[in-house]
């Protein structure tokens, strides 16, 4: 795959690659499947640094230290996701960041920078979110405004840890791509396919 950097000039924007889960469901650590001849964590930390200028993964920090990227601990503990986004996002100091979930294989520079550019021309916009139907968003597929924080602080605060709730409680722009397998996403072992070099990821999150 290509990994060269992508146009930023418009605004420079922040990406964090969240790798915290415990890949229960897989039985192994998702981020070490090897996926084009790099573990997924490579693969997504390289696509997600080539259209960024600010890239972390969010995960405990021991997991991955041979590995050369930053890492961030989640700010809270066992709070899921929820927790990884408000560190993200306390983290950051640039306004938009993309925020990526270390599951879906398949996702593309190209469709990245479709989610920077319409939330660069958006206005009181706190997420723009993929989805593959438009009452299916995806939150870990998605750019986020640091405006989004306080709701995010507030959710956690109230132990409401559901992201889907939280982005109908935000200004949400749903963007569908036009492949939205694109979004599949590696949760069960069949989910590889027998394939794991190309592997058939699961559309469902």
């Amino acid at each position: 795959m290509n990994y060269a950097p992508q146009s930023t000039a418009l605004a420079p924007v922040g990406a964090f690659l969240l790798a915290g889960g415990a890949s229960s469901r897989m039985g192994r650590d998702k981020a070490l499947i090897p996926f084009r001849g790099n573990p997924l964590l490579v693969h997504l930390a390289e696509l997600l640094r080539s259209v960024s200028v600010d890239f972390h993964i969010i995960a405990p920090p021991q997991r991955y230290e041979s590995f050369a990227y930053p890492i961030l601990p989640d700010l809270r503990d066992n709070c899921g996701p929820m927790a990884a986004i408000e560190t993200a996002l306390s983290h950051s100091p640039h306004p938009w960041n993309f925020i990526v979930a270390c599951d879906m294989p398949l996702l593309s520079a190209d469709w990245l920078m479709t989610l920077r550019d319409a939330a660069l021309a958006s206005t009181q916009t706190d997420c723009v979110s993929s989805a593959t139907a438009p009452d299916s968003p995806n939150p870990l597929a998605a750019i986020w405004n640091r405006t989004a924080l306080p709701t995010v602080r507030s959710f956690l605060d109230e132990g409401n840890f559901r992201v889907r709730s939280l982005l109908s409680s935000l200004e949400t722009k749903i963007l569908i791509p036009p492949d939205p397998q694109i979004l599949a996403n590696w949760n069960r072992p069949e989910d590889l396919s027998g394939l794991i070099g190309e592997g058939k990821a699961n559309s469902g999150r």
